[in-house]
C-alpha cells in the first residue's frame, strides 16, 4: 500500500474505533471497564502517526473514558466503576506512554544508524587512513582508503593483525619502539615512516594517533590517521640538500673572497659599504667590523688623494656608472701604496630598481712606480739620443776618413733592390732559397745584377792591383771573385733567412787576372748596405804549402824507416837458421874431406840443414803475409796449456827478474782460434814489456795472466804492478819506432798489435786504479770446430 494513503486510513480507523469504543462505553454498564479498548485505538495511531499523534489520541481516550463515566454514573457513581474508570485511564496513559518511548527509542535507533552510516561515510571519504585501536596497541577498524592506498582488504588484514607488512623493512624498528612506547605510557604518536603503496612503489606517511578514554567500554583507545607527506618528505630532504649546498657555496665564496689577493667590497645605492673580505684587514690592519659601522675608509686614503676620489666617488654614485679610482692608501705598517678601485653597479634581479655595487681594490704600487721610473727613463733616453745623435754624426765623418785612409781593405755594396726581389719571392711561400734560385738561374742571374758596388776603399784597390777605386768600383760584384756569384749568394741568404753577418774563404781576382786568397767578413747594415773587410791569406798560403811539402818528405822518410825496421826484424829471425846452416855446411864439408867420411853423420847435417832452409821459408812467407794481405790458417788452441808453457819458457828471466806470474782462468775455457806461434810471441812480449817496468821496484812485482770467457770470445789480460805509462806516452805507445827503453828499436808492440789483429783482435792498454798497467785483447772462441787436429782460417792485414 503506498504510504501517502496508509497514514490517513490508519487516522480514521482509530477515529471510528475510538467513536464505537465511546458509544458502547456510554450505553452499556457493564461491570468491566470497555475504555481498555481504547489501547488498540492508540496502537493504531502509533503505527501511522507520530509521538505527538499518539500523545493526543491518549489524550482524547481519557477524556472519552471520563466522559462516558460521568455519562452512564452520573446519577449513580460507585466506587467500583470509578475505580474501573480510573485504571482505564491509567491504563490508557501507560500505554500511550510505552508507545510514546518506543516511538522515541525507533527514533533514535534511525538517527543512530543514519549517524554511524554519516561517521562511516565521513570517514571512507577523507583522504588519509583512519584507525581506531584498543589499549593493547591493536587496530580493530581501518577505513576504506587503507584498501585504496595499501591494495589490501581491511578486514583481511584486521582479521590477521598484519597491517605492518606495508611498512619498508629499515622503519619498522623505530615503529615498533615509538608506538610500544606511546602505548604503554599513553601519549601521542607522530612517526614519518615509508608504506608500500598498491602500486608497490613506498611512499613517506605520517603516523599519528592520539590516546582518548572510551565512555563505552571506560578503556583507554587509540584514534590515528596515516597521510601521504611523500612530497613533503622529498621536498625537505631537497632542501636540505640545497641547503647543504648552498651552505657550502658560501662557505666557498667566503674562501674565495678571503683568498684572492685584492680587497673586495660590496655598497648600496648611496655609497655604505656594507662587506669587506678579510684582505681588508690584513691590508689597512683595521677590524672590519668596526671600519662597516664608523665608515670611516676616507681617512686611510693619503690626504692629498681624498678630494679625487671622493669627487670620481660621488659621480659615478650619481650616475650609477662603473667607478675607477687610483688613490695611495695607508698599509698596516703606516706606509703608503698606490692602489686601484673599480666598482661596477649591479641590479640584484630584473626590473628592479636598487644598485648595488660590487668592486676590489687592486695594489698597483708597483705599476705607478714603474711608469714613473720609465717617464723619468724616457727623459733620460731624450736627452742621450740627442747626444748619441751627435756624436754619432762626429764618428760617422771619422768612418768616412778612416774608410778611404785605413790600410784595412773595405767594400761596401747596395743590396736594396736584390731585397726587394728576395721580399717578392718569401711572400710566394719559397722556404729554400738556395735550391729555388738553382732551379731558376735566370731569377738568380737578374738578382745578382741588382747588387751594386758603391765605394771601396784605396787599400782593397791596391791590393787587386788597381790604381783608381773608381775602377774596381766599375766591375760588376760577381767578376771580382772567383767564387764571386757564391758569395753574393750567400750575402742573398743572410739577408732572407734574417743573419746579420758571415764570413769565409774565397779567391778575389785582380787586375790581370791576378789571384789573392782572402778570409772575408760581411756585415748587414741599415738601407739595404753589406760592408766587407778582407783579410790578405797570401802569406799563409805559401806556409801552407811549405808546411804540405815537409809533411810529405816526412812520410818518405817514415816509409823508409818502416822498411828498415821490417828488414832488421827479417835479419834478427834468418840470422840464427842461416848462421846454423853454415855451421852444418862447414861440419859436411869436413866430413867430406875425410877418408871414408861416414854417412849417417853427413845424412843427419843434410837433415838439419834441410830443417833451417824450411824455417827460413817460413820467416819469410810469415813476413810476406804481414806485408801482403792474404788468408792464414790458424788452429785450435787450449789458451791455459799454451799460457803454461810460456810460463815455463820464460821461468828463468821471470826469476831472474825476481817477478811472480800467475795465470787465472776457469776450469771450464774453450779453445779459441789463433796462430800458436805468434800468439806465444805476442804473450813473451808482453810478459818481458812488464818485467822490464817493474825492473828496481821495491814493491810487489806481479804479473798476472788472465783469461775470461764471453758470449764469443775470450778476453785475454796482461796486467802488471808496475808504475804505468805516463799519459803522454799511452797515446803513441802503438806508434812505430816509438819506445820508451834506451836500447828499443819501437817494433815489439805495433808488431804485437799487428799480430793480435790479424787473428781477429785488437790490442789496447789502460792503466789500473791501483797502479801497473793492464793490456787487453779478444781472441775468437772455436764455436762449431772439432776438439782437435783442425785448422781454421782467419786474415790478416799488413802489419
Amino acid at each position: 500500500m503506498d504510504e501517502k494513503l496508509k497514514r490517513p486510513l490508519l487516522l480514521v480507523a482509530a477515529v471510528v474505533l475510538a467513536g464505537l469504543v465511546f458509544t458502547f462505553d456510554s450505553v452499556t454498564d457493564f461491570d468491566s471497564s470497555v475504555a481498555v479498548l481504547y489501547l488498540a485505538v492508540l496502537v493504531i495511531v502509533s503505527a501511522a502517526g507520530t509521538g505527538k499523534d499518539v500523545t493526543r489520541a491518549a489524550e482524547l481516550c481519557i477524556g472519552l473514558t471520563l466522559l462516558s463515566w460521568i455519562i452512564v454514573h452520573r446519577d449513580d457513581p460507585t466506587a467500583s466503576s470509578a475505580m474501573r474508570c480510573i485504571f482505564a485511564c491509567i491504563a490508557i496513559g501507560v500505554t500511550g506512554a510505552l508507545l510514546i518511548s518506543r516511538k522515541r527509542l525507533v527514533a533514535t535507533k534511525v538517527e543512530l544508524e543514519r549517524s554511524r552510516s554519516e561517521v562511516e561515510l565521513f570517514a571512507n571519504s577523507v583522504p588519509f587512513v583512519l584507525w581506531r585501536s584498543n589499549p593493547r596497541g591493536e587496530i580493530e577498524y581501518l577505513n576504506a582508503s587503507w584498501t585504496a592506498v595499501t591494495g589490501l582488504d581491511r578486514w583481511s588484514v584486521l582479521e590477521g593483525q598484519r597491517y605492518n607488512d606495508v611498512v619498508h623493512p629499515d622503519d619498522m624498528p623505530s615503529l615498533v619502539e615509538t608506538v610500544s612506547k606511546a602505548v604503554a605510557t599513553r601519549t601521542t604518536t607522530d612517526l614519518k615512516v615509508r608504506v608500500r603503496q598498491s602500486d608497490g612503489s613506498y611512499r613517506w606517511m605520517q603516523i599519528y594517533d592520539n590516546p582518548a578514554y572510551s565512555p563505552l567500554t571506560e578503556q583507554v583507545e587509540r584514534f590515528g590517521g596515516l597521510s601521504d607527506v611523500h612530497d613533503e618528505v622529498l621536498a625537505k630532504q631537497e632542501l636540505e640538500r640545497v641547503r647543504s649546498e648552498l651552505e657550502i657555496s658560501r662557505t666557498e665564496l667566503i674562501n674565495f673572497t678571503d683568498s684572492v689577493p685584492q680587497i673586495l667590497w660590496r655598497a648600496d645605492a648611496l655609497g655604505n659599504i656594507d662587506f669587506f673580505n678579510r684582505r681588508y684587514a690584513e691590508v689597512t690592519g683595521r677590524d672590519v667590523e668596526l671600519a662597516l659601522d664608523r665608515q670611516d675608509f676616507v681617512d686611510d686614503i693619503h690626504p692629498n688623494d681624498r678630494e679625487d676620489y671622493s669627487r670620481l666617488v660621488g659621480q659615478a654614485f650619481a650616475s650609477r656608472s662603473e667607478l675607477r679610482a687610483s688613490f695611495r692608501l695607508r698599509h698596516a705598517d703606516g706606509s703608503y701604496r698606490w692602489m686601484s678601485v673599480v666598482g661596477r653597479p649591479v641590479r640584484p634581479t630584473d626590473g628592479s630598481d636598487d644598485i648595488r655595487y660590487y668592486g676590489g681594490v687592486s695594489d698597483i704600487h708597483d705599476e705607478v712606480t714603474s711608469h714613473q721610473k720609465v717617464r723619468d727613463l724616457n727623459e733620460t733616453l731624450e736627452q742621450r739620443v740627442e747626444e748619441r745623435t751627435s756624436e754619432l754624426l762626429r764618428t760617422e765623418r771619422r768612418y768616412a776618413g778612416l774608410f778611404d785612409v785605413s790600410n784595412m781593405t773595405f767594400a761596401e755594396m747596395d743590396f736594396s733592390a736584390a731585397e726587394v726581389m728576395l721580399d717578392k719571392i718569401k711572400a710566394a711561400g719559397v722556404t729554400d732559397l738556395r735550391a729555388y734560385m738553382t732551379a731558376n738561374p735566370e731569377e738568380l742571374e737578374r738578382t745578382l745584377g741588382a747588387i751594386k758596388t758603391t765605394r771601396v776603399n784605396r787599400a782593397l784597390a791596391r791590393m787587386m792591383g788597381y790604381d783608381s777605386v773608381a775602377d774596381l768600383v766599375a766591375n760588376p760584384p760577381a767578376q771580382n771573385a772567383e767564387d764571386g756569384s757564391e758569395v753574393l749568394l750567400r750575402q742573398l741568404e743572410m739577408y732572407y733567412y734574417g743573419a746579420d753577418h758571415i764570413d769565409g774563404r774565397t779567391v778575389l781576382v785582380g787586375k790581370n787576372g791576378k789571384r789573392i786568397p782572402v778570409y772575408f767578413t760581411v756585415t748587414r747594415l741599415s738601407d739595404g748596405l753589406h760592408l766587407s773587410s778582407h783579410v790578405d791569406l797570401s802569406d799563409q798560403e805559401r806556409i801552407e804549402q811549405m808546411r804540405q811539402a815537409a809533411q810529405a818528405e816526412l812520410a818518405r822518410a817514415n816509409r823508409i824507416a818502416t822498411v828498415g825496421a821490417f828488414s832488421a826484424s827479417i835479419a834478427h829471425e834468418l840470422n840464427q837458421p842461416i848462421s846454423a846452416m853454415v855451421i852444418d855446411a862447414r861440419t859436411g864439408l869436413r866430413l867430406l874431406a875425410r877418408e871414408g867420411p861416414g854417412m849417417e853423420a853427413v845424412d843427419r847435417i843434410l837433415q838439419r840443414v834441410e830443417k833451417n832452409a824450411q824455417r827460413v821459408a817460413g820467416i819469410v812467407q810469415r813476413t810476406r803475409e804481414n806485408l801482403v794481405a792474404r788468408g792464414r790458417t790458424g788452429k785450435l788452441i787450449d789458451l791455459f796449456r799454451l799460457a803454461s808453457e810460456t810460463r815455463d819458457l820464460i821461468d828463468h828471466d821471470l826469476k831472474r827478474a825476481d817477478v811472480e806470474m800467475e795465470i787465472v782462468c776457469s776450469n771450464t775455457l774453450s779453445s779459441v782460434i789463433a796462430d800458436p806461434v805468434e800468439l806465444q810471441q805476442v804473450l813473451v812480449n808482453l810478459i818481458n814489456n812488464a818485467v822490464d817496468a817493474m825492473r828496481g821496484q821495491t814493491t810487489e812485482r806481479r804479473i798476472t795472466l788472465g783469461f775470461v770467457e764471453k758470449q764469443t770470445t775470450v778476453r785475454v789480460r796482461v796486467a802488471d804492478t808496475g808504475p804505468g805509462i805516463a799519459d803522454e806516452h799511452i797515446e803513441k805507445l802503438f806508434d812505430p819506432f816509438f819506445t820508451t827503453k834506451s836500447s828499443g828499436i819501437g817494433m815489439g808492440l805495433q808488431i804485437c798489435r799487428s799480430a793480435v789483429e790479424a787473428m781477429g783482435g785488437e790490442l789496447t792498454v789502460t792503466n789500473q786504479a791501483g797502479g801497473g798497467a793492464s793490456f787487453e785483447f779478444d781472441l775468437p772462441l772455436a764455436l762449431g770446430q772439432p776438439e782437435s787436429g783442425t785448422e781454421a782460417s782467419f786474415s790478416q792485414s799488413p802489419g
